[in-house]
């Protein structure tokens, strides 16, 4: 590659990254705010390879406040695991989307 081809590829994944951190932020916030929350736990940890990079995404099983049994693999994967099989989890869910939804651990 050359120094400008290289400057692109680093801006676009740059800018990449900045949208994915952004995006996340906002969907959490406003989960937060209008979220319904509920217990889950970790029934599976989903592996997931992109080129060279490896991660786990959780899959999650919980019951909506309106009696929904719900399965759902969550965007967001890291490695290694932030999560374990088995572990119970504080899912927020939008009422009307059961696949908008964010994991927090609970402490």
């Amino acid at each position: 590659m050359n120094d400008f081809t290289t400057v692109v590829f680093v801006l676009f994944i740059s800018t990449v990254i900045v949208y994915v951190l952004v995006s996340r932020t906002q969907q959490k916030r406003r989960l937060e705010k209008i979220g319904l929350r509920t217990e889950g736990i970790i029934v599976d940890l989903d592996f997931d390879r992109w080129s060279r990079i490896s991660v786990y995404h959780p899959v999650v099983r919980y019951q909506t406040l309106d009696k929904e049994n719900v399965r759902r693999r969550y965007s967001v994967g890291t490695y290694p695991s932030y999560f374990e099989i088995g572990e119970k989890v504080i899912v927020i869910y939008n009422k009307d989307d059961t696949d908008d939804f964010i994991l927090k651990k609970i402490h």
